[in-house]
């Protein structure tokens, strides 16, 4: 028989359980998550541009900036608080004598945000 250590055993055990809880708790809540999670009222209808003749800059210039602070700086734009529950998922800022819109985002975002701020720099602030 071979010599085996009672304590080792026992650590690579808990090790291995602590692991695959961790791995179970993270694909559940990634999977829970994604059954929750609403847009907002504004984006639950389809997207119709509005005339020209309302839009707050008919063919604006688009910059797209992907920051790190992302949440954060867009907190600052749009004085958005950042709380336990709530924060700024992305934000645009327009400059209309220049025909420029930026829109910014964290690292990770969806498409939905983009098509929201997408629609900001048409149409300016359509839902505040």
């Amino acid at each position: 028989m071979f010599p085996v250590d009672i304590e080792y055993a026992s650590q690579t055990l808990r090790r291995f359980i602590a692991w695959g809880l961790l791995f179970c708790g993270v694909f559940l809540l990634a999977a829970c998550e994604t059954t929750t999670m609403r847009p907002p009222q504004v984006d639950m209808a389809r997207f119709v541009p509005a005339p020209e003749s309302q839009r707050v800059i008919v063919q604006p210039k688009l910059k797209y900036l992907v920051r790190q602070d992302g949440y954060e700086y867009c907190a600052r734009i749009t004085g958005i608080k950042i709380t336990p529950t709530s924060r700024p998922m992305a934000c645009a800022f327009w400059n209309v004598r220049r025909k420029e819109c930026t829109i910014v985002t964290p690292l990770v975002t969806g498409y939905n945000y983009l098509g929201h701020e997408l629609r900001h720099c048409f149409e300016g602030a359509f839902h505040d």
